[in-house]
């Protein structure tokens, strides 16, 4: 008997990739409704997963499905309006990254949420590698010494071809920031405290203009390339960069690195080796730790660790994430107060590129 009914607004890559298995897997909980406005996806979804209640209208699934929660993975435009109409139906909520297309939507957002009693949750994904969670332990206890500089790096190859609505910033927002960079702004506030300064550069590089078949299409107007250097509250400086067009990056040669040099210490965290990280002091060089059982998933997770591709299998984590938050009636980790954060050092960001000098990054009073 589920306890738990949800619905999946947007059921394309990312649902089909982080939110439906890591829901279906949890005892207790029922997906009982799709939503998208593709009709051959949403059938063919429905197909998969055996969800016999589909609609092409988020309004219309939430009038008639009594639903305890949703998840909306749709174009970052749609979060706001999507999210407030889950609200005022009493939905909990988890919703993907960035939050919406600005800060002051992210706070407004926000507010709504924390205002409703209901749970939510933005969709930082990251944050449930396992060696990342080591990582942040080892900081947090001090084992690194004071941290003293970082850097985090989010490079991919996905070629010069159309990527779709990401590619536009009235859909989007912003281009490679708001899609990679977003995660690992919350990972280095996570590890080293609240960004209160940025320089940065953006870059658009390539027009995707064309299509596989050589057809003209709209070209970009967001940026595929980004870098930024920040101070933290930590007193460290980190450097980060994201990319889409770095070639030998390719399928399954991506590469993600968070990297914390410390007074005592250095680690690094990739994620091709989800269940390792490196870890060197002064004077020897960096040797392999694995990572320890208690971290490999959160407590209670019916995810097993040694399931599947660890590098996809981890996500699973933050459905967990949200469902017990539900149940133990308590807040969402990270919730929308960090959705709001992030987006505020990544307006930051976009104000120091165009700028070219550097910005301070305003305070979010909860």
């Amino acid at each position: 008997m589920a306890d738990l009914k949800v619905g999946l607004i947007g059921v394309g890559t990312v649902c089909g990739q982080v939110h439906w298995p890591g829901l279906s897997r949890i005892p207790g909980v029922e997906v009982a409704a799709l939503c998208d406005p593709d009709p051959e996806l949403l059938a063919r979804r429905g197909q998969q997963w055996g969800v016999a209640r589909q609609f092409a209208d988020a309004a219309q699934m939430l009038a008639t499905e009594e639903l305890d929660a949703v998840t909306v993975a749709t174009p970052n435009r749609e979060h706001p309006v999507l999210v407030s109409a889950a609200l005022a139906a009493g939905c909990h909520v988890l919703c993907e990254k960035p939050l919406g297309l600005d800060s002051g939507v992210a706070e407004a957002m926000y507010r709504e949420a924390a205002a409703s009693g209901l749970c939510h949750m933005t969709a930082f994904t990251y944050r449930f590698v396992p060696a990342m969670r080591y990582l942040q332990h080892l900081v947090q206890r001090g084992d690194l010494g004071v941290p003293r500089h970082a850097r985090f790096q989010r490079l991919q190859d996905w070629g010069e071809g159309p990527i779709g609505w990401r590619q536009y910033r009235d859909r989007a927002g912003t281009g490679e920031l708001g899609d990679m960079g977003i995660h690992r702004i919350d990972l280095a506030e996570g590890l080293l405290g609240s960004i209160s300064q940025v320089t940065s550069s953006m870059r658009q590089v390539v027009p995707r203009d064309r299509t596989a078949e050589g057809e003209a299409c709209p070209a970009q107007d967001v940026e595929d390339w980004v870098a930024w250097i920040a101070e933290t509250g930590s007193g460290a400086t980190a450097v980060f960069e994201m990319g889409k067009l770095t070639k030998g990056r390719g399928p399954a040669g991506d590469h993600d690195l968070a990297e914390i040099n410390g007074s005592e210490a250095s680690a690094a965290y990739q994620l091709h080796t989800p269940h390792q990280i490196l870890f060197g002091r002064r004077g020897e060089p960096y040797g392999v730790r694995e990572v320890p059982d208690e971290f490999l998933r959160l407590q209670g997770s019916p995810r097993d660790p040694s399931e599947g591709e660890p590098t996809t299998t981890f996500r699973y984590d933050q459905a967990w994430e949200f469902v017990r938050a539900i149940r133990e009636q308590r807040p969402c980790c990270p919730s929308f107060y960090e959705g709001w954060r992030a987006q505020t050092v990544a307006d930051a960001i976009v104000t120091a590129a165009r700028a070219r000098t550097w910005v301070e990054v305003p305070e979010c009073p909860e």
